[in-house]
């Protein structure tokens, strides 16, 4: 061991307490220039300046996105050839709801989705309801075996055992017939199940990716605050899969009630070229490969629905999603149905909706009373109050958690997918979601909606007071870190 003199241990010792503090500070204005949020910017700032070693390490990893620069990156390398393989784009949009014989208040939505996501709205698509993956996981493995030329497959958590294996091997053998087969799982994600679904499809030669997997290298590690939460399977071209639902065990129990209950969506019709292309970026965006053959997709109608895709995520400038749904909010009518597993709204979507309450439209919230995250919905349970001020209606569902996301205006417009109501699925998660118009379809959702709400309880204000005390502090806390859950 080296021992330095006394006098060079003190140089030594200032010069690395200036560069910690100097890196705080820049962190700290990093934070100040870069955040939207002038909460985020604030809460990093603290965390920058007050902890100026550890602070700035947390920050590199959780507070600052990478991912605009690399989609640009992607986009300069090819990204953007995704869409010349498809035949069926581009389509003519900026209609307005009359030439979709829509009622005429969802014009203004019709031409906000027009102008921030650049793509038409497609007609002529039909959806089906499936509840549970008792329901939904039949139908994609029978999709899969009936698959002629190609399935894809994004999902967030993807079990190996169980349910999880009859996937993995529909898959495989799709794959053994010559089917052009890509999935890919998140990389945080792949890891709630053991063994792991990428290893077992990796050793049965099906091509598979893991998204951002963040204990591969530093740089991944950079990426851990961002995952790809998106659920959508294509198969050929024609059959489409989205809603909230992973591919596990606890989503599926043939002879009873599932652990997990979730909702997912059975599409057809044009709008299902959207989620292909949706899906083969989000691939391109982990592997950097192009699909082998030039890939088409069937553009005949099917059905009475008109749908368009959501393909969000933080590569982008504002956050889609959240812009939709204010814009719903605003055109609605008469009533918002909304429910969700977790809800951190954000100034934007709680002041739409608190504003529409206070104008007379029916605001109805239903959230799970058994929840996974207990710290997300004590911060829900904070912010509640002057929603509940305002009008807005708020139901606990009782019994096993309730992972299911629907977001019905009126009774002719509905959001699904696989976006929750919280501050990570508007800001740092890829999300894919559906905008659709069908009034018989969405007649059925308002349906289950009321079966849903028969058997919940109304939260009131009275109620939230009577909490214990210790329970509203912890709560109140949550709260403080609602920008960041």
């Amino acid at each position: 061991m080296i021992n330095m003199p006394e006098h060079y241990q003190h140089i030594l010792d200032w010069t690395v307490a200036i560069i910690i503090h100097l890196a705080g500070i820049i962190g700290a204005v990093h934070a100040l220039m870069t955040k939207k949020d002038s909460r985020a910017a604030l809460g990093w700032t603290v965390v920058c300046v007050f902890l100026p070693g550890l602070g700035v390490l947390i920050y590199c990893m959780f507070g600052i996105n990478r991912i605009k620069s690399l989609a640009r990156e992607w986009k300069s390398y090819g990204l953007s050839q995704v869409n010349h393989t498809n035949a069926a784009i581009p389509r003519t949009s900026g209609k307005l709801a009359s030439h979709y014989k829509l009622p005429e208040h969802y014009s203004s939505l019709i031409k906000t989705g027009d102008t921030i996501l650049k793509q038409a709205l497609e007609g002529g698509c039909s959806l089906e309801m499936l509840i549970d993956g008792t329901q939904a996981y039949p139908k994609m493995i029978e999709a899969i075996n009936q698959a002629t030329e190609s399935v894809y497959l994004s999902t967030y958590i993807f079990g190996a055992t169980g349910i999880g294996k009859q996937f993995i091997d529909a898959l495989a053998a799709a794959h053994e017939r010559g089917v052009e087969v890509k999935v890919l799982i998140d990389g945080v994600g792949v890891m709630y199940s053991w063994p792991s679904a990428y290893y077992r499809l990796r050793r049965k030669k099906v091509p598979a990716s893991l998204f951002l997997p963040p204990f591969r290298s530093w740089y991944y590690a950079l990426h851990l605050n961002l995952r790809s939460h998106a659920k959508i399977m294509v198969v050929d071209g024609k059959l489409g899969f989205t809603g909230g639902m992973n591919i596990h065990e606890d989503n599926y129990n043939p002879k009873g009630e599932p652990r997990i209950h979730d909702m997912h969506f059975m599409v057809k019709g044009p709008v299902v070229g959207q989620m292909q292309d949706a899906f083969l970026r989000y691939w391109y965006f982990s592997t950097k490969q192009q699909p082998k053959k030039i890939v088409y997709y069937d553009d005949t109608p099917v059905g009475e629905a008109f749908c368009r895709g959501i393909a969000a995520g933080p590569y982008l400038d504002f956050p889609q999603l959240q812009a939709m749904l204010c814009a719903a909010v605003n055109c609605a009518t008469q009533r918002i149905r909304i429910m969700t597993p977790y809800l951190i709204l954000g100034y934007s979507l709680s002041s739409a909706l608190s504003s529409a309450a206070l104008r007379g439209v029916d605001v109805e919230i239903v959230l799970p009373e058994t929840n996974n995250l207990s710290f997300v919905k004590g911060a829900s349970e904070a912010l509640m109050p002057t929603l509940l001020a305002h009008g807005v209606n708020f139901y606990y569902r009782p019994g096993i958690f309730a992972h299911t996301k629907l977001f019905i205006v009126d009774d002719g417009c509905a959001f699904i997918g696989s976006s929750n109501l919280d501050t990570r699925s508007f800001l740092l998660n890829f999300e894919y979601n559906l905008e659709l118009y069908d009034q018989v379809f969405i007649g059925k959702l308002n349906k289950y909606f009321d079966e849903i709400k028969r058997n919940s309880h109304v939260i009131t204000g009275e109620w939230l007071q009577s909490q214990a005390f210790g329970i509203k502090l912890r709560n109140s806390i949550f709260k403080l870190f609602s920008p960041y859950l």
